[in-house]
């Protein structure tokens, strides 16, 4: 699930990269795993080093409260784990930037048993969801609005599917690289329904950065930025193996068995695009998630969106 990383970058005086000789926690919402895998490929492979920067990744877990974090000055650099985070941050007054998405499409994914009659969201109305607090927050009202769910349908997910496989008139919230695997483990076959399939535009994944650490270290971030982009391209479409043995040794919950459904299910489902576009955010689909949004009461109209957002660490041509 919304699982996050954090990492400590150290800033090197070199002719490629001037910072200041602080810390910085970059921090993710879970446990190691393969949907942080580029991060843990550009660490291992050397690609953080390559630019100057020394990376030591510390996992996360189920507490972590990332915007409000960074709202407090906190954190410097995060991760959004979706569009909502940043532009609530914006919203309230905190002076964030996200410089690069992981994800091109959400894996956040509501699946149901076999035996239920459903072809996508809409079938769900009315029956019981266990959701995760993190979800409740951020996509629940977009599917209240969306398909006319009720907060009476909401049972709490405690990241135990046990609940969901003896209950077979449920759904269950999850990422399409994680839950669908536990109950395959557990002998139940899942139908899955990607939220990005029924009309989610947002993206997921994003590395977000506190303004003012950004406007002093744009070399440190415009860096962090490249090499992470390298480290992804590296992991899905490359030999992830380095990257796989620090995921397995920062979390002993995890198998290898799991790393790999995980990066099918992100290459089958073409979680974060082309190996050409890895990382890289639109004007547009900024925009056009806040007018959705927007529409539906969920943010508000007079939110300038740009201000959540840059595309200047982002390359333009590979």
């Amino acid at each position: 699930m919304k699982k996050f990383l954090t990492f400590i970058v150290f800033g090197f005086l070199s002719s490629s990269v001037v910072a200041e000789d602080k810390n910085i926690t970059f921090a993710t919402d879970w446990k190691a795993q393969a949907e942080h895998g580029g991060f843990y490929q550009a660490a291992a492979k050397g690609l953080y080093k390559k630019y100057g920067l020394n990376v030591h990744i510390r996992s996360g877990g189920p507490q972590t409260d990332n915007p409000r974090l960074m709202a407090a000055g906190a954190l410097d650099i995060a991760i959004a784990s979706n569009n909502f985070q940043p532009l609530n941050l914006v919203a309230a007054g905190a002076d964030v930037k996200v410089v690069m998405t992981t994800f091109q499409k959400d894996p956040q994914v509501l699946m149901v048993h076999p035996e239920v009659q459903a072809s996508g969201f809409k079938d769900f109305k009315g029956m019981p969801i266990f959701l995760a607090d993190s979800a409740i927050a951020t996509f629940w009202p977009w599917l209240k609005y969306k398909f006319g769910y009720e907060d009476r349908q909401i049972r709490k997910y405690t990241y135990s599917l046990a609940p969901w496989l003896v209950n077979k008139g449920t759904v269950q919230e999850g990422y399409v690289s994680s839950e669908p695997f536990s109950a395959v483990q557990a002998g139940v076959k899942p139908k899955v329904f990607l939220f990005a399939d029924e009309g989610y535009l947002g993206y997921a994944g994003m590395v977000m950065v506190r303004s003012e650490y950004l406007n002093s270290n744009k070399d440190v971030v415009k860096a962090f930025v490249q090499a992470s982009i390298e480290g992804w391209r590296d992991y899905l479409w490359g030999d992830p193996s380095e990257a796989n043995k620090l995921i397995l040794a920062d979390n002993k919950e995890m198998t290898p068995e799991l790393i790999a459904f995980s990066i099918n299910a992100m290459r089958t489902n073409e979680m974060l695009g082309s190996k050409e576009k890895l990382g890289r955010m639109t004007d547009k689909r900024w925009k056009d998630f806040h007018a959705e949004m927007s529409e539906m009461g969920l943010l508000p109209k007079s939110l300038d969106v740009t201000k959540a957002y840059t595309l200047e660490f982002l390359p333009t041509t590979e």
